[in-house]
């Protein structure tokens, strides 16, 4: 991303009382003052509106599931969980969305692991669920949350 600057350019020549009329025109008057103004703010508009693009270009991380606590015997595996389906159209092609799983352990054991299953569906479509596997010797119980990058526009 490109770095987003601003300059001030405009500077204000102080008027000295007494000695400087002050008028509409000419070279120290209101107008050309005021002009240089909006010149300015019209700068400072133009600056946000770089930084709300790449504001909007950023790529945000959206929770998709959470799960209550699950408990799962000793060297099983657990039911899928649906985490959703997608159109694939506009994508680009071998690319799908990302995915990433947070598990919060309760009892028993931490030797958990996760798989996330794609399926091809009709109509350009993608299901996406998560498998969850207990290779520890006693049984787990535990809780998750499904995590994917925002789609951009």
């Amino acid at each position: 991303m490109a770095d987003i600057t601003y300059t001030r350019s405009y500077s204000h020549s102080d008027w000295i009382d007494n000695q400087d009329v002050v008028q509409a025109g000419g070279e120290k008057g209101f107008n050309k003052e005021f002009h240089s103004l909006e010149a300015e703010l019209d700068q400072i508009s133009s600056t946000f509106g770089v930084a709300n693009t790449a504001i909007q270009n950023i790529q945000r991380l959206v929770f998709l599931n959470s799960q209550p606590p699950t408990t799962l015997a000793a060297t099983t595996a657990s039911p899928e969980f649906d985490i959703e389906t997608y159109d694939r159209t506009g994508m680009a092609p071998n690319v799908e969305k990302a995915y990433f799983v947070v598990i919060f352990p309760a009892t028993g054991s931490t030797n958990l692991q996760y798989t996330v299953l794609y399926r091809t569906l009709p109509g350009n479509k993608i299901k996406v669920t998560v498998q969850f596997f207990n290779i520890g010797s006693t049984a787990a119980t535990f809780s998750f949350r499904v995590m994917t990058l925002a789609t951009q526009s």
